[in-house]
């Protein structure tokens, strides 16, 4: 009999610990996550530190979606233009949260425990927008005069040209207090501003609409941000989707999680450029040290 009550103490112990394991992974919207993850062998070589990031996703403004297939869209589905608007948030900001929640602790303020339609009109009211040259890109000089001014004459009228830069939106804050406001409710350090959704369109030689080849394009227009109000990285995410394709839910399982990756992976190169500039910079300030 104690032998048999012993054995029941063991498997009861093991039991619990397995339970006390699998909750470590249990992640629902604003939960922990696994610590052991390939951002840390990025950024941290060492497998014993641990990635203490804490991720606020901040969704685009109902108005910054600019979409061609609404029409499409309320055929197939039935839902209203502001239905769809509402649809195409959401399953962006699940996308964004499916990607980053496996490498840090994600938040998002549109669905799970942490939703907050109020802390989402206060940080739309904190910031605004400004049409940025995308990073990596080189500016357009337009057309100009024989002295390089940027206008010039033309049939005796002044032209302005036309400037082709490849730009996206870009968050501005308007608020100094935001981001630290922030990170005192949610303990944050970086936030993903996602500012504007852009789904179009693309002309190809095809001249049967209905050809999978005709295809549409999402672009996704982004900022990250830290504590300090450093932009970790910016830009533009992009991917293509077929032209029949006209169900919101598809369309962000299928294709907004490819642009969800793409942000996730800038945001990891990063702070692995971030990391890298920092230690040049111990290593300058060393380098004065012993010279001194």
């Amino acid at each position: 009999m104690q032998q048999k009550g012993w054995h029941k103490i063991v498997v009861a112990g093991f039991f619990l610990v397995s339970l006390a394991g699998s909750a470590q992974q249990i992640n629902s919207r604003g939960g922990a996550v696994p610590k052991d993850t390939a951002m840390n062998a990025l950024i941290w070589p060492k497998k014993d530190t641990v990635l203490q990031h804490k991720v606020l996703i901040i969704p685009f403004e109902s108005k910054m979606l600019m979409s061609e297939i609404g029409k499409d869209v309320n055929a197939k589905t039935h839902q209203s233009y502001p239905a769809i608007t509402e649809e195409f948030r959401k399953e962006l900001d699940l996308a964004m949260f499916a990607a980053i929640r496996k490498s840090c602790t994600t938040i998002s303020l549109l669905d799970g425990k942490q939703r907050s339609d109020s802390t989402l009109t206060t940080i739309y009211a904190s910031t605004s927008y400004s049409y940025d040259i995308v990073p990596g890109t080189a500016p357009d000089g337009g057309a100009t005069d024989k002295n390089g001014n940027g206008r010039y004459i033309k049939n005796g009228q002044i032209q302005v040209p036309v400037d082709y830069s490849q730009r996206f939106m870009n968050v501005t804050l308007l608020n100094s207090n935001l981001l630290s406001d922030l990170s005192s409710k949610y303990h944050t350090d970086t936030y993903v501003f996602i500012n504007e959704m852009d789904i179009k369109n693309v002309d190809n030689n095809s001249t049967n609409l209905s050809d999978d080849a005709y295809r549409r394009e999402v672009v996704i227009h982004y900022s990250i941000l830290d504590n300090n109000g450093h932009y970790v990285n910016k830009g533009i995410a992009t991917t293509f989707f077929p032209y029949h394709e006209n169900d919101p839910k598809v369309i962000g399982e299928k294709y907004f999680t490819i642009v969800a990756k793409q942000i996730l992976n800038d945001y990891v190169q990063g702070l692995v450029n971030d990391k890298k500039k920092e230690e040049q910079k111990n290593q300058k300030a060393q380098s004065k040290g012993l010279f001194k």
